[in-house]
């Protein structure tokens, strides 16, 4: 149940639940802003520091660790979509200024590589935003968790070839598991809410390449931007991708943010702390929505 005040100015709460074998229900919010502050306001503290951090020159080796997971994240998400046409992964390196370099073998084709060049951006945003929406169920994230840090050994066992990626992707990988198997449960959902929104929000936080940076030298090997490449194979001027790419996140992180899936346990945990906030000397008037 939800606890709204009458004369709030905003709408209520809007809230489908549904329930489902694994003790799951599906929460379609509209929350009015306090109660999105109240509920999530350590994840949107935390995404406006990566957007800021991650965006300034000496900001983002603060958090260098989200650095290193968003690059590599992004070069996998190349990687794989090259799998999915038909090609090969040849390697995929991480550097340790933050760059990466996934290099991969396609067949030719114009959709081929649109496709490979476009999935860096718009699958970290999708995935991204549809991660965040398990932020609030203790299996999701621990499943998450897990799952991201055998997803990042795995890497490094078949594609990782410069000796600073195996090594900090290992670390990573290792660090993730080992906390996603013993963090409580308050702890693993913040952790898996802040890989959530790392990578839905790779394009924000990669603004000046987006934007300012066409061309780069990334281990030696001279390369073009995401965007510029676009450029080069649709005749779309680079700006127009790194918009759509840049709403694209914007969107998926507010989807992730709204929409979310939570254990009964959590929601009836939740219930019992707004109706904690009633009290009969309030002077507004209290209403309850079932």
């Amino acid at each position: 149940m939800v606890i709204v005040e009458e004369d709030a100015a905003l709408e209520p709460p809007i809230q489908a639940k549904r329930a489902c074998p694994a003790c799951c229900c599906f929460s379609y919010r509209v929350p009015t802003l306090r109660e999105l502050y109240s509920q999530d306001k350590r994840l949107l503290r935390a995404i406006l520091l990566i957007v800021v951090l991650l965006n300034a020159p000496v900001g983002k080796y603060v958090l260098y660790p989200f650095m290193i997971f968003s690059t590599w994240i992004h070069e996998l998400f190349h990687g794989l979509a090259a799998l999915t046409v038909g090609g090969s992964i040849t390697w995929l390196n991480i550097y340790p200024d933050g760059s990466g370099l996934a290099y991969t073998v396609i067949p030719v084709g114009v959709f081929q590589r649109a496709w490979v060049a476009s999935a860096g951006y718009q699958s970290t945003a999708i995935i991204g935003g549809i991660s965040l929406m398990f932020r609030r169920t203790n299996v999701g994230a621990r499943i998450g968790t897990c799952g991201i840090g055998m997803l990042m050994l795995f890497t490094c066992i078949l594609f990782v070839r410069n000796a600073f990626g195996l090594a900090m992707l290992v670390l990573m990988g290792l660090g993730l598991v080992v906390a996603g198997w013993y963090l409580p449960p308050f702890w693993i959902g913040e952790l898996y809410a802040l890989i959530a929104a790392t990578t839905c929000l790779n394009a924000i936080t990669s603004v000046r390449v987006l934007f300012f940076v066409t061309e780069s030298n990334i281990g030696g090997v001279a390369s073009t931007s995401d965007a510029m490449t676009m450029q080069n194979i649709t005749k779309i001027h680079y700006y127009v991708w790194a918009s759509i790419w840049m709403a694209l996140a914007l969107w998926m992180t507010t989807m992730g943010i709204f929409v979310n899936f939570e254990t009964q346990q959590k929601q009836q945990s939740n219930d019992a702390v707004i109706e904690g906030f009633q009290d009969d000397r309030h002077p507004l008037t209290m209403t309850e929505m079932t």
